[in-house]
This record gives C-alpha cells, sequence and structure tokens, in this order.
C-alpha cells in the first residue's frame, strides 16, 4: 500500500470537530455539552458584569434549543459572529486578561464552534450598537446573513441550535444538568442574577443565594450546628468556602465546587488542598487539647461548597469537570483561609471543642468495631483485608462498591448477617484483557482473596463465601464504565461465579422522591416524568456517595425495593474480548 503526499489531508475546523466530536465534547449521549458552552458565553457576559438576565429555552419536540442574555452582544463588525462560530480558538479570552474579560467561563476558544459544527440548523442573532445582525447556519455553511437596524430588543445575543441527529444518540438534552448548572451561576453570584430555564413552553424562574444553594444540595438532613463561611479575595480572584458537619447522611466528606461558574464534579486539587488545610488546621488544634483522632477523621460528616473565581483555571480537558492547577497555586488562598478558620476557632471556642470532641468520638468509634469480635455464631468479621467488612453467614451478599463513601454509608445500614462490603477505588480496576500481571493490581487481589475460592486451576466454586455478588457504582458514565471493567474482571478471572448465577449488577438511583421521610427510587424516565408531574420533590444523586444509608437501604438492600439485575455469560465471550481489547473493533462499534 502506497503512503506519498497526497494522502495527506488538511481538515477545517468544523469537519475535525465532526469527525471527532467527543474528542471536543466529551460524552455524546446527548448534546447537553453544547447546550453548556452557550450558557458559558452568556455566563462570562455576567461574570464581567455587564448580564443581569440569562434564559435557556429547550424544546424537546422540535429540538430546538436557544441561550439568550442582556450583555454588551458578540461583535458584529469584521464578521466576527462567522468568525467564532466558525474558525477555532477564537473569542476575547486570547488577549491581554485586562481587556474583554478577566475571570471567564469559557477558555478554549471551542464552544460555539462545537455548536455550529454539531449541529443541524444554527443561528446566532445579535442587538448591538443599535442594530440588529442574524446569521443563520445550516449543516455549518453560512446560508443567511443581515445587518439592519434594530426594532426592541429584548436580548443582546441569542444562540439557537438543533443538534444533528447523526452525532448523538438522543437529541434531548439532561435537563436537570442544565437546570443545575442554572442553580449553581445563580448561587455563585448570589442572586444577584435572575436565570430562567423555559422547558416546553413551562417557565421556571431561579435566583438563589449561596447559603439556600449549600443547604438545598449539600446537606441531607440539615442537622447542622453551624456553618463556617472563609473568604480569601485576591481581587479579581477569589475562593469562598462554605462548611459544616452534618448528623446522618453519608458518613463521607460531601464537597461540592464550582470554578467560574462551572461546577467541577470530578474536584481537583483545589478541594484536595482545602481539605488538607482542614485536616492540618483542626489536627493542630486537637493535639494542642489533647484529643485523640486521626487525620482523616474530619471528613465525618464534612458538608462543603467551594467557590472560586480564578484567572487561569487548569482543567483536565474540554468538559472542565476537574481542576488541575497545581497545589502552589491556592497556597495565596489558603493562607487567608486558614487565618479566618483561626479566627473562627477563637471567637467560637464551644463549637470548635464540639468538633474535636465529634472527630474523637468517630476514631473511638472506628477503633472499638476493629477491636471487638463476632459473637453470632457464625464467621468473624474477617481481618485479612484492610476494607471487607464481612458478614457472618456463608449465604450472604457481597457488596462490591465504588468508593469509601457509598461503602461507609452501606455499613451503617446493613445487616451484619447478610451483607459484606467492599469498597473499590473504581478507577483503579485495570482492564483485563490488556493489563498484564493483573493479580499484582490491589483491587483485583482485593476482590479474589475476598470471594476465598481461589482463581485459575485452584479455584474451587464450593468455597465461595457468598450466594451473591453485587456489583454497585454510580449512576453515571463512570460507574458504567467502572462496571463493565469490573465485570469482565470476573467473566475473565472468575468465570464460573458468573455462569452459576452469583454476579449481579444493581441500578442505582440517579433520581428520586425525596420527601421529608419519603424516599422513593425513580428507576425509569416515566416513573421522573410522572413524580414532575405530580410536582413531587426530586433530588437528583451524582453518586451513590451522596445517598444517606436509609435512602443506600431502599434502593440496595432491600429486597422489595431494590433492582438487581444477574449477568449472563456471554457464549461470545471472545468477541467481548476482542472488543475491550482492540481500538479497531471499538471504531467498528460506534461506526468509525
Amino acid at each position: 500500500m502506497s503512503y506519498t503526499s497526497k494522502d495527506v489531508r488538511v481538515l477545517e475546523e468544523v469537519e475535525h470537530i465532526r469527525l471527532n466530536p467527543s474528542m471536543y465534547i466529551g460524552d455524546t449521549q446527548m448534546p447537553t455539552h453544547l447546550v453548556e458552552e452557550a450558557i458559558d458565553n452568556a455566563l462570562d457576559e455576567a461574570l464581567a458584569g455587564y448580564a443581569t438576565i440569562i434564559a435557556v429555552i429547550l424544546d424537546t419536540k422540535s429540538h430546538k434549543y436557544s441561550v439568550l442574555d442582556n450583555g454588551r452582544g458578540i461583535p458584529i463588525t469584521d464578521d466576527t459572529p462567522i468568525i467564532v462560530s466558525s474558525k477555532l480558538f477564537s473569542g476575547a479570552k486570547f488577549q491581554d486578561k485586562k481587556t474583554a474579560y478577566q475571570i471567564s467561563s469559557g477558555l478554549h476558544g471551542v464552544g460555539l464552534v462545537a455548536v455550529n459544527a454539531l449541529s443541524s440548523d444554527y443561528k446566532v442573532e445579535i442587538f448591538r450598537d443599535g442594530k440588529h445582525a442574524l446569521f443563520e447556519f445550516k449543516q455549518t455553511k453560512l446560508i443567511n446573513s443581515k445587518i439592519e437596524p434594530n426594532g426592541k430588543p429584548g436580548f443582546s445575543t441569542k444562540i439557537e441550535f438543533i443538534p444533528d441527529k447523526k452525532f448523538f444518540e438522543s437529541v434531548v438534552p439532561d435537563i436537570e444538568r442544565i437546570r443545575s448548572r442554572l442553580i449553581t451561576a445563580s448561587a455563585e453570584l448570589d442572586d444577584k442574577m435572575t436565570f430562567v430555564l423555559q422547558v416546553d413552553g413551562k417557565k421556571e424562574v431561579i435566583k438563589l443565594t449561596l447559603d439556600q444553594h449549600f443547604k438545598q444540595n449539600c446537606l441531607t438532613t440539615g442537622e447542622v450546628e453551624q456553618t463556617v463561611l472563609l473568604n480569601s479575595e485576591k481581587k479579581p480572584e477569589q475562593f469562598r468556602a462554605m462548611f459544616a458537619y452534618e448528623d446522618g447522611g453519608p458518613t463521607g466528606a460531601k464537597v461540592l465546587s464550582s470554578v467560574n461558574l462551572l461546577p467541577v464534579e470530578s474536584g481537583g486539587t483545589h478541594v484536595n488542598r482545602f481539605i488538607e488545610m482542614l485536616q492540618e488546621f483542626f489536627v493542630y488544634r486537637g493535639k494542642k487539647d489533647n484529643y485523640k483522632f486521626q487525620p482523616n477523621d474530619i471528613r465525618y460528616g464534612l458538608r462543603a461548597y467551594l467557590t472560586l473565581s480564578l484567572i487561569e483555571p487548569k482543567f483536565s480537558g474540554q468538559t472542565k469537570d476537574k481542576l488541575t492547577n497545581r497545589k502552589t497555586y491556592f497556597d495565596k488562598f489558603i493562607k487567608d483561609l486558614r487565618n479566618q478558620l483561626d479566627q473562627f476557632a477563637n471567637d467560637f471556642p464551644d463549637q470548635l471543642n464540639k468538633l474535636l470532641e465529634r472527630f474523637e468520638e468517630y476514631r473511638r468509634k472506628l477503633d472499638s468495631k476493629k477491636l471487638s469480635g463476632n459473637d453470632s455464631g457464625g464467621r468473624r468479621a474477617s481481618t485479612k483485608f484492610t476494607k471487607l467488612r464481612d458478614c457472618t453467614t456463608r449465604t450472604g451478599e457481597l457488596f462490591v462498591v465504588e468508593g469509601d463513601s457509598a461503602g461507609g454509608s452501606i455499613i451503617q445500614c446493613r445487616n451484619p448477617n447478610i451483607h459484606a462490603v467492599l469498597p473499590l477505588r473504581g478507577k483503579s480496576i485495570p482492564n483485563v484483557t490488556v493489563k498484564k500481571d493483573i493479580l499484582k493490581n490491589k483491587e483485583v487481589g482485593e476482590l479474589v482473596m475476598a470471594l476465598g475460592a481461589g482463581i485459575g486451576p485452584h479455584f474451587n466454586i464450593s468455597k465461595v463465601r457468598y450466594s451473591k455478588i453485587i456489583c454497585a457504582t454510580d449512576a453515571d458514565h463512570d460507574g458504567a464504565h467502572i462496571a463493565c471493567l469490573l465485570t469482565m474482571v470476573m467473566a475473565i478471572l472468575l468465570p464460573e461465579v458468573v455462569k452459576s448465577g452469583m454476579y449481579y449488577i444493581a441500578q442505582t438511583p440517579l433520581f428520586a422522591i425525596n420527601e421529608k421521610k419519603t424516599f422513593i427510587p425513580l428507576w425509569t424516565e416515566e416513573e421522573l416524568e410522572k413524580a414532575r408531574k405530580d410536582n413531587r420533590q426530586i433530588t437528583r444523586f451524582k453518586g451513590l456517595g451522596e445517598l444517606s444509608p436509609h435512602q443506600l437501604k431502599i434502593s440496595l438492600l432491600d429486597e422489595k425495593t431494590r433492582r438487581i439485575t444477574p449477568v449472563q455469560y456471554s457464549e461470545n465471550i471472545d468477541d467481548l474480548i476482542k472488543l475491550f481489547s482492540s481500538a479497531d473493533e471499538k471504531r467498528k462499534l460506534v461506526g468509525g
């Protein structure tokens, strides 16, 4: 096969996006990210102090989506609307930071180009400088443009588009995620902005304070004695932290954050640095007053919301779900936050002592559990593993869960006679089809040891310690990926467990009716829509770690309300192995 200069092809920007959409917008299951890109641009005008209203209009029947703001409007001279809609790395954020934008949500100059590239119809409408401008695109090609004297503008910039069906599994965006984006932005701006979300003609006005947002989205029971607000400001940058300790709900820390009005769902160095500061502070004060606990004990019941405004945030990718600035970047903020924390301790010594007593009591409980035996007549809890919390019967269930936070909550609500829990770090589970020395992996090794039946030629199914092995991960794409990796580990290393029908995957709720003492998981879209029509109070859970022990009991442990599905061993296992190990096979599957 020949390879010459004639084989080299240079792609236009929009063409490259259309060939590789996930490279630019991440997940292509739904066009949610396209709506968010348009929202980011509107939020930049809000951050700059010009926009006071942002409206998002979603029509799930015509699949037409619009984002409007009343900021300054995209400049209409020199074909600027065409450039920012068709040329990558274009925008006003690459100049000196002191010109158009000091703090901004969109950073990469990809946003509107990606929206145009992945839409069948795309339109930019602008009212600026006494003129009305309209630019319409069809399949990324400009088909109409005009600039004329304006009438009565109700907005400055409107981005309207219809996602192209060939790029998405569904052309309906995640409405709850978009609502969450607007709620976050409203809280960050402390209700100085008005956000409007209109879905299929039904209008919702979103306007709330940071304190309201913290109570609604960080707390589970609302049982906190005092909320602490820390604020380090290095104009125009800012690092605010609101935190409290909650009784009830998940035992692990729940820390939400946003950077430049963007929810940062996977955390990052700012979250790590903040928790390190709390650990250093409470350990220092604890030693000073002779309290005994470990640094990680300060995570028990911690609820925090971090809001940052940064000139140069660095994210892990275009989807901006994790902040990757170096820890030293936050030193200038952490010093101020620590000083304010010292001031809090001086102003509220009784509250400080209550927290130190809380940590010490938690450590005492953990240590007593390690020392106690099991007098129920069955097996003793296993001491061979660092994370496994065993059950006492040979007919129990082993829950393999993603993360220590979820594991800790299940341990609180389980029946120790029949429920064993093994928390694993999901992203540390390797792809068994390509990983060498697979048994050297800590997570896989702990799973094999927990089952107690050996492996390979030494495997004996009669020695499996449990009647069911249940995989429970978060109800998102990362969780599904982890479940796939764990399932392949079971199918390849422990196939007899799968063949015998012992291995299950649990469905975990993304939404639930959550009203005082009523908790009902919503397993299907139909159930969710019915609950919305009935005006029930609905909570969206980003992960298992956000569910309280009581909620996890209903969702995972109670046989009457949970949903677990046995995994059937595939007759085409070789094809599955090939799919997991071959990039070419994956491309064939997605039609690439």
